[in-house]
């Protein structure tokens, strides 16, 4: 019951942050609504997915192997005149008769009890809600700017939708779920690029919902899931975390790469915390895998603002920061708690200090934001004697950093058409140049 109220929280909490979603949009960089996507996609949906398989290389690489062939080598199997199989195809063939040959899957699950299930259990569930609410806010805020992270890398695709009622519906389909009894948020999935870039349409999602009400109304999960063994299934879901990753790179500009990489370790962090639980005495990778994806947008935020040198954005990211971190949002177990005594009782992972931290970056960004405005280059590149010139570099141009909330619907209203040209200077070009002929 309490995980369906903490649902039922999510979903009114990413109902009221669609309201300002749009304009969030203004604040971000690209580089900060994608590089989290890719943090999942290369820890959950990546390596979390082909560990089975090299837990069993015997017949668990050649999946593996297949995805590159299918997927990249061009190496798609024609069946006749044409017709291919689909990628995905071989490797759930192969890696299905393989699992039960080599003795990964014995016996067939039963099915459940089928059914629906619609009550009160998200209202009961308030009762005792109250000492998880730490846990559920930070939970809640991630998953709105994670619905937020996937219309940008949809966006990004040329499919741009509307960040206000995505984000609205997707919080009542949120609502919808929890009085159905379920404690998981419907959330905006990730992949939108990679899904497009494979050939689904909107049909695929249409279609993919009603298997889906299919399969779970009738209590075939559990076959289904005993059927198709592990080997067979992960390098499917491996394939788009490692195109996220793939798209990532593609829309952030070169300069911003590092940006990339710093990002991916709080992924990376909250991974194996996760997973293997290394204890308490790594503090710091503790610290950076609670509210990892937000760490991870705060961070990419702060480190593309400083590559272009736009330092009272990246204070600004700073001080955003701070209030996370204050809050215990981020870095700490959760929220509202640990302020100064830290997480497992360790004062130097403590709210305050994060806090303290994040408000120190914030004031060197201040510093160098005053040297650029007083201690700036006076002479522009080429300029004689630019090289001696030891002043501040000036920030990086506005048009070379892509705005979203300006941008957002040029891939529909195709606003790169040819800007208009002086009608002389258009007749000019068109007359073809006259060539007088000489004379032998």
């Amino acid at each position: 019951r309490v995980g369906v109220s903490a649902n039922f929280t999510t979903g009114l909490i990413n109902i009221f942050l669609g309201f300002f979603g749009e304009y969030l949009m203004m604040l971000f960089p690209v580089a900060a609504m994608l590089v989290p996507l890719a943090g999942i996609g290369f820890t959950w949906l990546a390596l979390n997915q082909i560990a089975p398989n090299f837990e069993t290389p015997a017949i668990g690489l050649i999946p593996v192997f297949l995805i590159f062939t299918q997927y990249y080598a061009g190496g798609r199997i024609h069946i006749y005149n044409g017709w291919y199989l689909p990628e995905a195809l071989p490797i759930v063939i192969f890696g299905t008769i393989a699992g039960w040959a080599y003795g990964l899957n014995t016996e067939l699950s039963d099915p459940v009890s089928p059914g629906v299930y619609a009550g009160n259990a998200f209202i009961e569930g308030f009762k005792e809600l109250g000492p998880y609410f730490g846990t559920v806010l930070p939970f809640s805020i991630a998953a709105s700017f994670g619905d937020m992270m996937c219309l940008v890398s949809a966006q990004k695709a040329g499919d741009p939708f509307p960040i206000r009622e995505t984000m609205i519906v997707d919080g009542f389909g949120t609502l919808i779920g929890a009085i159905l009894g379920s404690p998981f948020g419907t959330v905006v999935y990730i992949g939108h690029p990679v899904h497009k870039r494979v050939g689904a349409e909107t049909g695929y999602s249409i279609m993919n919902g009603f298997i889906y009400l299919i399969l779970c109304l009738s209590g075939f999960v559990p076959v289904i899931l005993s059927l198709i063994p592990a080997i067979a299934i992960g390098p499917i879901i491996f394939i788009f975390g490692l195109m996220i990753c793939e798209e990532c790179t593609k829309h952030i500009p070169q300069r911003q790469h590092s940006a990339i990489f710093f990002g991916l370790f709080f992924g990376v962090a909250d991974y194996i915390y996760t997973n293997f639980s290394p204890g308490a005495t790594q503090n710091g990778p503790n610290a950076m895998s609670k509210g990892s994806a937000l760490s991870s947008m705060i961070w990419t935020a702060i480190i593309a603002y400083t590559i272009d040198r736009r330092w009272l954005k990246a204070c600004f990211f700073c001080i955003v920061a701070a209030a996370f971190a204050g809050m215990g949002v981020i870095h700490q177990d959760q929220a509202f708690d640990n302020f100064t005594t830290g997480f497992q009782g360790i004062d130097n992972s403590s709210a305050f200090q994060f806090m303290m931290g994040y408000l120190s970056l914030g004031g060197v960004a201040l510093i160098y934001y005053a040297l650029q405005q007083y201690a700036g280059k006076k002479l522009s590149p080429g300029d004689e004697g630019y090289e001696k010139d030891y002043g501040y570099l000036p920030p990086i141009p506005e048009e070379e950093s892509d705005n979203l909330f300006v941008t957002w619907w040029d891939p529909v209203l195709k606003k790169d058409d040819p800007k208009d040209v002086d009608e002389d200077e258009l007749k000019d070009d068109e007359e073809e140049p006259k060539v007088e002929e000489e004379e032998a």
